[in-house]
């Protein structure tokens, strides 16, 4: 349904997109995922004409059905479904209003669908958006892009702001549209909704891709890395070695790449001062972490003992 080929945008000096190449499928859920500032809004408004990238392809459909997406962008949104990161709507206009104004782009928009998706949402059809929360906001756009019934759901961080009940039912809905053909292009940084949901994942930093594959290959992959915190600072000569094991880290905390087994790994690592160990096989967070490093925003142990001392 979507085929991106050597995708290119720069703003200034800024290389945004650096060459992005990929293929979606009908009816499956493809999460997209990286860092802020990695480029995914870019391409996701590129697809839909929004931004015109500086070099590459879009092509939107199946078959001979295919349109070009930069050549053609108004034929290419017709068949999107688009839920946008940003929350900025017409705050005057009241919910049912909105739902109409926004479907009424797509050719086979359904509105009894739609009124039963606010109902379904716990939205007040003729309560004005401005007395709306954040969350209610997230729902609303969700509800007008499922109700465009476009064969194609691009959606922007849609979990964003909703309580954990809401994100289940909107998963649950998500999957059902892909097993009723549609394409589901998911942005989000909820990695556990997207290792729930998604049939495929792209890790995109800095513009480009650094892996993708299915979730089960992903977290495949993703098992042959040990992440170790030690008792002290360590420096690389200290680490063992040993065909195809790699190191990557600094201080005391270190990521060990290796190609055999978890047992010849762990037999190198016996005499070292290590104070916790835990394999990369978990979770798509652990595989964020693999490929970005550490979450830049967390809180270290060591950060929260000088505060704990601070405040006695």
């Amino acid at each position: 349904m979507i085929k991106i080929t050597d995708l290119r945008k720069s703003f200034g000096d800024k290389a945004a997109l650096a060459g992005v190449s990929l293929n979606v499928k009908q009816g499956e859920v493809f999460g997209f995922v990286g860092p802020n500032g990695a480029g995914k809004s870019t391409l996701l408004k590129s697809v839909l004409g929004v931004i015109r990238p500086d070099s590459g392809q879009i092509q939107i459909g199946v078959g001979k059905d295919q349109i070009d997406g930069i050549a053609n962008p108004v034929a290419a949104q017709r068949l999107i479904g688009y839920s946008p990161g940003e929350t900025a709507l017409y705050q005057h206009q009241r919910a049912v209003s909105f739902l109409r104004f926004a479907i009424s782009f797509h050719p086979n928009a359904d509105l009894d669908l739609g009124m039963r998706l606010l109902e379904q949402f716990g939205l007040p059809p003729k309560q004005k958006i401005k007395g709306f929360s954040h969350g209610m906001k997230r729902k609303m756009l969700l509800t007008q892009a499922l109700a465009s019934q476009a064969p194609i759901l691009m959606l922007d961080e849609p979990m964003e702001g909703l309580d954990p009940d809401a994100r289940r039912k909107v998963e649950g809905m998500l999957v059902k549209a892909a097993r009723s053909g549609r394409t589901v292009f998911y942005s989000s940084h909820d990695l556990a909704s997207v290792e729930r949901i998604c049939d495929r994942v792209a890790f995109l930093r800095s513009g480009l891709i650094m892996d993708i594959g299915s979730v089960t290959e992903i977290l495949e992959r993703a098992s042959h890395f040990l992440h170790l915190t030690f008792r002290q600072v360590m420096d690389a000569g200290q680490l063992p070695s040993a065909e195809g094991v790699q190191w990557k880290g600094s201080g005391a905390r270190w990521r060990m790449s290796f190609s055999g087994s978890l047992q010849q790994a762990m037999e190198l690592l016996p005499g070292l001062p290590i104070a916790g160990i835990r394999d990369g096989a978990g979770r798509l967070e652990d595989v964020f972490e693999t490929l970005y490093g550490p979450d830049p925003t967390a809180v270290s142990e060591s950060a929260v003992t000088e505060q704990g001392d601070a405040s006695c």
